[in-house]
């Protein structure tokens, strides 16, 4: 896939250095000096500048991007660039909000977003009040859920999350830790043995892929 960045912060550079692994990334930055060590550091092509310059989103191509993260620490640019790159087609867009004051403008523009720093607040509450591997969270209005399985099944081993999920709508593999490494995961991301994955889950699935994901 192709994909854009914008934001060479510590989101945005952990983001490009995973994704360009598999993907064709090109990133953002408008600190210069930031901008040249993420081009020795990774794979990807970097572009100085800010995520508002359109003519510089057209020099990266935006029209083609399969993906547009838009992480910087400035919730305008992200929300102008974002609505530039649905704009611009762009199947999916995500946006880092960073102050909850501004969550109505995202919702209305309807630019998908997360902020850091409810999701670490989630992921702390989580592991302190049920920390082991069988932690269920209510999600929404309880027609689905959050659940967290070790896999098990060795028919899933180093198949890619895509065959695995399958075109489904019962489930999505949303986090994966592998030993001390935390996955966001691809469609090509592959499980291993003893991983320990996070499933967001439909209620009435819930028997179904635990065991899909545990039964030997």
């Amino acid at each position: 896939m192709i994909g854009i960045i914008v934001g060479a912060g510590r989101i945005g550079f952990n983001l490009a250095q995973r994704m360009s692994e598999k993907h064709d990334i090109t990133l953002i930055e408008k600190d210069k000096e930031r901008c040249e060590y993420v081009s020795d550091m990774i794979d990807c092509y970097t572009i100085h500048g800010t995520g508002t310059n359109t003519t510089l989103l057209e020099d990266a191509d935006i029209s083609k991007a399969d993906f547009f993260v838009a992480a910087t620490a400035n919730d305008e640019v992200n929300l102008l660039s974002s609505v530039y790159a649905k704009d611009h087609g762009v199947e999916k867009v995500v946006s880092r909000l960073n102050n909850l004051e501004n969550t109505d403008i995202f919702k209305k523009l309807h630019i998908p977003f997360i902020n850091p720093e409810n999701s670490a607040r989630r992921y702390i509450t989580r592991n302190i009040i049920r920390p082991t591997a069988q932690n269920l969270v209510s999600v929404g209005k309880g027609d689905a859920e959050i659940i967290e399985v070790v896999v098990r099944n060795k028919n899933l081993l180093f198949t890619p999350i895509y065959q695995i999920e399958n075109n489904t709508d019962k489930f999505k593999i949303i986090t994966i830790y592998s030993g001390d490494e935390e996955i966001i995961p691809t469609e090509e991301t592959e499980l291993d043995y003893e991983d320990s994955i996070v499933i967001l889950v439909k209620r009435q699935y819930l028997k179904e892929v635990r065991e899909l994901f545990t039964k030997k």
